[in-house]
């Protein structure tokens, strides 16, 4: 199981190739896309073992420390290869942790990165003390733009509103040990992305994947608002209250559009 930052992916991936004698199944915990390529977590793995290597990824709303404290949690394993898949699940469920097989790949590895972004923006909204509605607002159509995205790269709709799509996004949206949340709560409150993250002390994945989201829309023409007002905030360095003032005044539209 290789559980890195998604920056960090082709090179670990590189290392861990020189000491592999065999096709030994990889799974990947990384919730990202490789910087500047754009590429999903398993592209990259493939492009640096083999296409035919066994692979697969597994994501889902787990923070590490419920987990480590026997909470009861669940996850989705996505593989090409049904015994790939089915080889992780029975590795990992047991004890309290669930583990559910898909072959969408695409989806379940498109829910763990767009969601980072989405918890951004919904620490900031809960940071300006926007209130429930706005937050609620913020996830449902923030899921829209999760679904769009995913579905244009071929994810099923199924996946998205899973585990690894709303559930992962309710997880990350809703509580303080996100750190996505909690670097939209700090900008928020004034501070700076730099202080921010350090302040966190931890890798803010949300923070470079949120560039590449929106680069992947844009060259797909998809509209995600709240991820372009995201981009606007930690790359532009649009104030927060004019981010959200942006997002509330956009026209009036049909809710299927």
């Amino acid at each position: 199981i290789v559980a890195v930052p998604s920056h960090a992916l082709r090179e670990t991936c590189a290392d861990v190739a020189k000491h592999l004698k065999a096709p030994v199944p990889v799974a990947c915990a990384a919730k990202g896309l490789e910087p500047d390529s754009r590429k999903l977590p398993l592209d990259v793995i493939a492009e640096v073992l083999g296409a035919d290597w066994p692979l697969a990824v597994i994501s889902g709303p787990t923070f590490a420390r419920e987990i480590g404290q026997g909470m009861p949690s669940a996850v989705s394993i996505g593989a090409r290869d049904l015994a790939t898949g089915e080889l992780f699940a029975d590795a990992l469920h047991g004890a309290g942790f669930r583990a559910y097989t898909t072959d969408d790949i695409v989806g379940v590895q498109i829910g763990g990165a767009v969601k980072n972004v989405l918890a951004i923006g919904v620490g900031i909204a809960d940071g300006l003390n926007l209130g429930a509605n706005t937050r609620a607002a913020l996830i449902t159509r923030g899921l829209v733009e999760m679904s769009r995205l995913g579905e244009a790269l071929g994810a099923r709709s199924e996946t998205l509103m899973g585990l690894s799509g709303m559930g992962d996004l309710v997880l990350t949206c809703t509580d303080d040990q996100s750190r996505n949340r909690r670097f939209g709560l700090a900008l928020a409150r004034g501070e700076s992305v730099d202080a921010a993250m350090e302040a966190i002390g931890q890798v803010v994945e949300g923070y470079r994947v949120t560039r590449e989201v929106r680069e992947l829309a844009l060259e797909l023409g998809i509209e995600m608002p709240i991820t372009e007002q995201v981009y606007q905030v930690l790359y532009q360095g649009v104030a927060p209250v004019t981010a959200v003032l942006s997002l509330s005044t956009r026209p009036q539209r049909s809710e299927t559009e």
